[in-house]
């Protein structure tokens, strides 16, 4: 009995050195499992988040370009860069409207719309430019005022003529439209025969009068005013 109780004794202490000193390898293998998971996906997700960064470094940097090229654009200077071209650009093609105004050249010039757009861009650079800058154009109050008939709009007007871009704004404003004005008197003398040169002059030296003046023109030479386009 003594000996089987031993036997049995010795059998299961050798189960349990068997068990312990498996236990810890079980152990170790399951922890080794997920820490090879977790670093191969680590692995398989930093190019990934590599690739992330540098496209948010690449659109901050853009971003950042391109803001400072705005700014470098929409400066006082550069609007008055801008008056210059506004005030001398259209003036050669006033000549060719005045003095030679049925030549092939001017025809090809001022036939289209290519010239008008230009200054119309010019000024719209200029009403940008304004907006961008603190300050940079005439408080609303103040052009508010020059449309109230119950104050004095005239002094009003005068109030606002003292920043400098709202004068470069009204400037581009009046040239770009006299020009318009005058190319489309030039084309309805081109179309009906009647002599305009003297009326685009006065259209390029004060604006509405010279459009009053190719009324009369027509009128004098029985030509009658333009008929409704409508």
């Amino acid at each position: 009995m003594k000996t089987k109780y031993l036997l049995l004794t010795t059998c299961v202490g050798a189960f349990a050195q068997a068990v312990f000193a498996f236990a810890p390898a079980a152990s170790s293998r399951s922890l080794v499992v997920p820490s090879l998971s977790s670093t191969t996906t680590q692995l398989s997700l930093s190019p990934q988040l590599e690739d992330l960064t540098i496209l948010n470094h690449i659109d901050s940097a853009a971003l950042s370009s391109s803001l400072d090229l705005t700014a470098g654009l929409l400066t006082t200077e550069n609007i008055k860069q801008a008056f210059s071209v506004a005030t001398f650009f259209p003036q050669l093609f006033w000549l060719f409207l005045i003095l030679i105004p049925k030549s092939g050249i001017t025809k090809k010039l001022m036939g289209g719309y290519e010239i008008i757009t230009l200054c119309c861009l010019v000024h719209f650079f200029i009403v940008t430019a304004s907006i961008a800058q603190p300050d940079g154009t005439a408080p609303m109050a103040e052009f508010a005022d020059v449309f109230d008939p119950s104050g004095d709009p005239q002094t009003a007007m005068v109030g606002m003529m003292q920043y400098p871009n709202f004068v470069s704004e009204e400037w581009s404003h009046v040239l770009t439209w006299d020009l318009f004005v005058g190319r489309w008197i030039w084309l309805d003398g081109l179309k009906r025969g009647i002599f305009t040169s003297h009326s685009v002059l006065l259209c390029n030296l004060i604006g509405p009068p010279g459009l009053l003046l190719h009324w009369a023109t027509c009128i004098v030479t029985g030509k009658g005013l333009p008929r409704n386009e409508a």
